[in-house]
């Protein structure tokens, strides 16, 4: 038995352009990125991947200078 392509869903990678991806947040692109992942959607992790590494990296925590007491 024979069944229309309109049957089955289309691949929903199909909605993510490399546009759309460049406009969420770093934390965001990881998130969509893990879940594609999980999912087998290989286009969609290497477009965040690559969005990702255009990106400046996530700064840790701020440094601030330790508080001396020479001087007083």
């Amino acid at each position: 038995m024979a069944f229309p392509n309109s049957v089955f869903k289309a691949r929903r990678s199909a909605e993510w352009t490399r546009d759309r991806i460049d406009k969420l947040a770093r934390p965001e692109i990881e998130q969509l990125r893990d879940n594609a992942g999980r999912l087998g959607e290989s286009e969609v992790v290497t477009l965040c991947e690559s969005v990702l590494l255009e990106r400046p990296k996530r700064k840790g925590g701020r440094s601030k200078k330790p508080v001396t007491t020479e001087g007083k």
